[in-house]
């Protein structure tokens, strides 16, 4: 989580998103363009988001870890011998003989590999490291579809407390024009009530809409693996581009292609494949070969030979019915994942479509013309053409449009981070330019 970008530590100096528009640096001031231009310089883009949790997230460096220690396994397992060479030294001396004579053996042995052991070692070793990669590109694909996500959700967050000021604006309207009329006996104490109820609720959602874009921000900040004090503001709109999915067979054969974790499933069963061969071929023993030279009595003695251990008491049978266990449970890993992946898939389909059903009936526009509406109705009121029933209608009108207006992009938001995480990556949502 070391290398943050230096361009991401100037975020430090740069205002939470929604603050008010000043700027000031060592004592003097600067315009507000300056500060709109500089804030827009420290904000990152989609691409930079990516960039930095592929740098910085800790499971992914986590993972990277793992990896690396695999690679050593792999090392370990292409060593020419189970063991290294052992020399012993030994002497004797017999003080009863004449002349007095010191006799000493040297010996050095070593063990071979036996059951093409090392070549299955290395096998299983490999297998396992790319299974390890396999998951960390998994993971990749899965964090950057949180990095999507979590993005996109701090954009919309922004939106949503832009439109919540707005609502409040026009709530506060409503509620001047209502009470002046009350002034005026035209209109009843509950009609008066009922606007200040309706002004209520549009600033708790303007202050949830502050704390949801604080929660957001924190949520970008941990999947970017960067310090949460950094006030973090991002770059691009929220414009999704709404598109017919594959048919679902296909797209669940693209994500079965793709998901680097079944990948990584079918390298755990060749591993475990050869540790069920390594189990098999311990009844044939390493050998060990030795050499020694001894002196014995005065007289030079060279000699050599070979030693094995006999598989009679020890069959290893615990050991094979272990690593049969341990390919079977992998074999069954992986079918539960494919089936899995199919159920995610057509979740996440489903999903999809009705979020983009939903997006396709609540667009800006609607929220936009519940806005006007109230405005018009605001207009009428003072014009005396509606009465106060009809303005506080479009008042409730307009709280519940923008609810669910934000509701169905976060909706959206969440069916597409499903989509590239079950697919594999093989579909994802993008940033407007």
């Amino acid at each position: 989580m070391g290398n943050i970008p230096r361009r991401l530590c100037r975020l430090l100096v740069v205002s939470v998103v929604g603050a008010a528009p000043a700027w000031t640096l060592a004592g003097a001031s600067v315009s507000l363009s300056d500060y709109q231009e500089m804030r827009a310089e420290q904000a990152l883009s989609l691409d930079e988001a990516l960039t930095t949790a592929f740098d910085n997230n800790p499971a992914l460096a986590l993972q990277k870890s793992r990896v690396a220690g695999q690679r050593g396994q792999v090392v370990h397992s292409g060593r020419l011998t189970p063991s290294n060479p052992v020399i012993e030294v030994q002497g004797e001396k017999y003080p009863s003989r004449i002349p007095d004579n010191v006799n000493y053996q040297i010996r050095l042995s070593q063990e071979i590999w036996m059951g093409n052991r090392r070549d299955l070692g290395r096998d299983r070793a490999t297998s396992e490291l790319t299974a390890t990669e396999q998951d960390l590109e998994f993971l990749r694909i899965a964090t950057a579809a949180r990095v999507r996500s979590a993005f996109f959700n701090v954009v919309l967050a922004r939106e949503e407390l832009a439109t919540a000021k707005r609502a409040v604006d026009l709530m506060e309207q409503t509620s001047e024009l209502i009470e002046a009329s009350y002034r005026r006996g035209k209109m009843t104490k509950m009609d008066v009530n009922t606007a200040v109820i309706g002004l209520a609720r549009a600033k708790s959602q303007k202050a949830a809409a502050g704390r949801m874009l604080e929660d957001r921000r924190l949520e970008l900040a941990e999947v970017l693996g960067v310090d949460p004090r950094l006030p973090l503001d991002v770059r691009g709109d929220f414009s999704p581009t709404l598109t017919d999915l594959p048919e679902e067979d296909r797209l669940i054969e693209v994500a079965l292609q793709q998901r680097a974790d079944l990948q990584a499933a079918a390298k755990r069963i060749a591993a475990n494949e050869s540790a069920l061969d390594i189990a098999e071929s311990l009844t044939i023993p390493n050998l060990e070969v030795f050499g020694f030279y001894q002196r014995d009595l005065g007289d030079n003695v060279v000699g050599g030979g070979v030693s094995i251990p006999l598989a009679i008491t020890h069959r290893y049978r615990g050991e094979r019915m272990d690593a049969a266990a341990g390919l079977q449970t992998a074999e069954i890993e992986a079918e539960s994942l494919k089936l899995s992946i199919k159920r995610s898939v057509l979740s996440a389909i489903a999903q999809y479509k009705a979020a983009r059903t939903q997006l396709e009936q609540m667009s800006e526009s609607i929220l936009r013309r519940s806005e006007e509406t109230l405005q018009l109705m605001q207009q009428a009121l003072a014009a005396g053409k509606v009465g106060a029933a009809s303005l506080l209608s479009a008042q409730d009108n307009l709280l519940a449009v923008r609810n669910e207006y934000i509701q169905v992009q976060k909706d959206y938001i969440r069916a597409t981070q499903a989509l590239e995480i079950g697919t594999g990556g093989a579909v994802s949502m993008g940033v407007s330019p």
